[in-house]
């Protein structure tokens, strides 16, 4: 098993939309509505080149996002954080107190990333199913 540090970690990452229009957790996006939060393509190209150039591997474009993976070390380098890594595969931000989040902080990343990032989070585990592997 590798360890904690070399383990592949991945992460979502949500594009800011062509339209400007920001998620405010409150509306649905539906089929309806999916184009006013859609990225433009040059967004989708210059954040997946920026990630790629970063060192992660970056998964096909779903809906707003997409995926990136690395390993625990490169996220902590490229976004200046500590990363808590939970037996049971939980990925959050590591805090004193242990209640760390899952959202990343964009304010280390270059500008020119930044600014076409709406979030990049770590997916909580599931609260069903078996507790161990």
């Amino acid at each position: 098993m590798p360890s904690k540090n070399a383990q592949l970690l991945s992460a979502q990452v949500v594009l800011k939309s062509a339209t400007g229009k920001a998620f405010d957790g409150q509306t649905a996006i539906t089929a309806e509505n999916i184009a006013e939060y859609s990225p433009s393509q040059d967004t989708v190209a210059a954040a997946a080149a920026g990630f790629s150039e970063a060192g992660f591997e970056v998964g096909n474009m779903v809906g707003n996002s997409f995926s990136i993976t690395g390993p625990k070390s490169t996220f902590e380098k490229f976004f200046e954080i500590k990363l808590q890594v939970e037996d049971s595969g939980e990925v959050k931000l590591a805090s004193k107190d242990g209640g760390g989040g899952y959202e990343l902080p964009l304010n280390a990343l270059p500008r020119n990333l930044s600014q076409l990032i709406h979030a990049v989070t770590f997916s909580p585990p599931p609260e069903f199913g078996p507790s161990s592997y």
